[in-house]
């Protein structure tokens, strides 16, 4: 019962912020993301990169594992946290990787603590952003949900859902939330707004500059139930590392996302 007020608390602030940022209550600002002076061929090959560290990355460990440990070492639910890690880190030494061959930084050091807001201000536009997306996701993600039961698809959870909800093993569950609230935060915000968005917006029609990382970034949670609501999350942190100029504001309010989904899954409220 006290989980339930406070998550109704945490929506109804959210709804406060998001009336006044639809009205312009929140206050207003230029474009504080600086364009990024890097050529199409090194964009391309460093997408390649992160993409072949996704790739290998899992099938080294599998490979690694089965050899080692032997074929029950890929079985369970530390398996999927273990690919998954496998997964997240990979398309980051990828990323790391271009960035040591061609200077492709989709960011400067500074900015993962904020290089247009002072120091302890991106924790709070983090923790604002997040509480937006609560209920903007919530109702994205109800009519979605609606819509694809209307047209007789599944509504199946991910995975990863359903795991939490299940996790018994509190070695496992430790892990499984340093996976969903940091490295994956970290990795997906770099790649996709600070990387893949950044490049884009002062290159193709805005719109699209938001909307295909967002894409890209829903598809690869491989989920028709979390697809839009996913993509229109995407879109809303790109705005918010927009806005505010640092990557670190988007990789808090993802962090915080997925931590409260956690929470609400675990205490039976919803997937």
């Amino acid at each position: 019962m006290l989980f339930i007020a406070f998550a109704v608390c945490i929506w109804l602030a959210g709804l406060v912020l998001l009336y006044r940022l639809a009205t312009g209550r929140l206050g207003t600002s230029s474009p504080a993301v600086p364009a990024w002076p890097l050529s199409i061929e090194k964009f391309i090959t460093s997408g390649l990169l992160v993409f072949a560290g996704g790739i290998l990355f899992p099938q080294l460990t599998t490979y690694l594992s089965h050899d080692i440990l032997g074929p029950a070492a890929t079985d369970g639910d530390w398996w999927m946290i273990v690919q998954g890690a496998s997964f997240q880190i990979g398309m980051l030494c990828g990323a790391l990787l271009a960035s040591v061959l061609f200077h492709a930084r989709p960011v400067d050091s500074s900015a993962l603590v904020g290089s247009v807001l002072p120091k302890p201000k991106p924790i709070l536009a983090g923790l604002i952003t997040f509480l937006i997306a609560i209920p903007l996701i919530d109702g994205v993600g109800y009519l979605w949900k609606t819509i694809i039961e209307f047209f007789g698809y599944s509504t199946s959870e991910q995975d990863m859902v359903d795991l939490f909800r299940n996790a018994d093993d509190p070695y496992l569950l430790v892990w499984m939330i340093v996976l969903a609230a940091i490295v994956a935060p970290i990795t997906e915000e770099l790649i996709f707004r600070a990387g893949l968005f950044r490049y884009l917006r002062t290159r193709i029609p805005r719109a699209l500059a938001l909307i295909l990382p967002a894409l890209l970034f829903a598809l690869l949670h491989g989920n028709l139930a979390a697809f839009t609501p996913l993509c229109v999350l995407g879109v809303f942190f790109a705005l918010a590392y927009e806005r505010t100029g640092s990557i670190a504001v988007p990789m808090i309010a993802h962090a915080l996302f997925n931590l409260h989904t956690i929470v609400r899954v675990m205490a039976g409220i919803t997937g």
